[in-house]
């Protein structure tokens, strides 16, 4: 009997003994090999980084290791030097070839303000987005469309999707005040932001260096984005 309950000891000490080295030890069958994670408020977040990461339905925004905080800002600081090279090349040149002076294009339908409550107008000739309500013209404002070997496309289309921030896997910008307007990804946003956190200039709305997208300035981004709805036309001509 006193074997049988020192058999029985021993097993539950190798039990409790296997069970304690799994669960602490050995890595954890529920994430991924090396990951850890740390629950921490926004304002712990805002404290140590200066800034709150981005999470929109499109993407998420990872936020580096801290050892490696500081070759990924200098990483990022060159690729917006870079980029911005490009963009102000690229404006120099629609500025001296006037492309964007174009006046030929597909027509558009007679009375389009009525086409509903709610219009978005995009004139590519004259670079601007003009808000339409009830018939009547609201404002107009600058744009940037698609430079010359991306232009952005004409006809009539509609507000497909809304995106508060969103993010260009392939063009590495964050998009603030998304539109789709078309199932190819053209759409209407604020000046794009650079990974490392600076904006496109202003100074390149008025020439269309974009690509194919309608970027508009800071304010009027905001403003078209709250106003429209999904489905709302969205007319585009020279």
């Amino acid at each position: 009997m006193r074997k049988i309950i020192g058999f029985l000891g021993l097993l539950f000490l190798f039990l409790v003994g296997g069970f304690y080295l799994f669960y602490f030890y050995l890595p954890s069958l529920a994430e991924p090999e090396g990951l850890s994670l740390e629950v921490k408020t926004e304002k712990e977040v805002k404290e140590e980084l200066g800034f709150l990461p981005i999470v929109s339905p499109s993407a998420t925004v990872f936020l580096p290791e801290p050892k490696d905080q500081e070759a990924l800002e200098a990483q990022q600081e060159k690729e917006a030097e870079q980029l911005q090279a490009i963009i102000d090349q690229e404006a120099q040149a629609a500025k001296k070839s006037k492309s964007y002076k174009r006046t030929r294009g597909s027509s558009i339908p007679a009375n389009f303000q009525n086409l509903a409550p709610k219009v978005i107008e995009i004139n590519l000739s004259a670079q601007t987005l003009s808000r339409w309500e009830n018939g009547q013209k609201l404002d107009e404002n600058r744009v940037s469309t698609g430079k010359r070997s991306m232009p952005t496309p004409t006809g009539v289309f509609s507000v497909r999707n809304k995106i508060e921030v969103a993010y260009s896997r392939k063009y590495r910008l964050y998009m603030p005040y998304w539109m789709a307007f078309t199932a190819q990804g053209h759409g209407i946003h604020e000046l794009p932001v650079f990974r490392n956190g600076k904006r496109e200039g202003a100074n390149h709305l008025g020439i269309p260096v974009s690509h194919g997208c309608v970027r508009l300035g800071i304010g009027p981004a905001e403003i078209a984005y709250n106003w429209a709805e999904i489905g709302t036309p969205v007319v585009v001509h020279y």
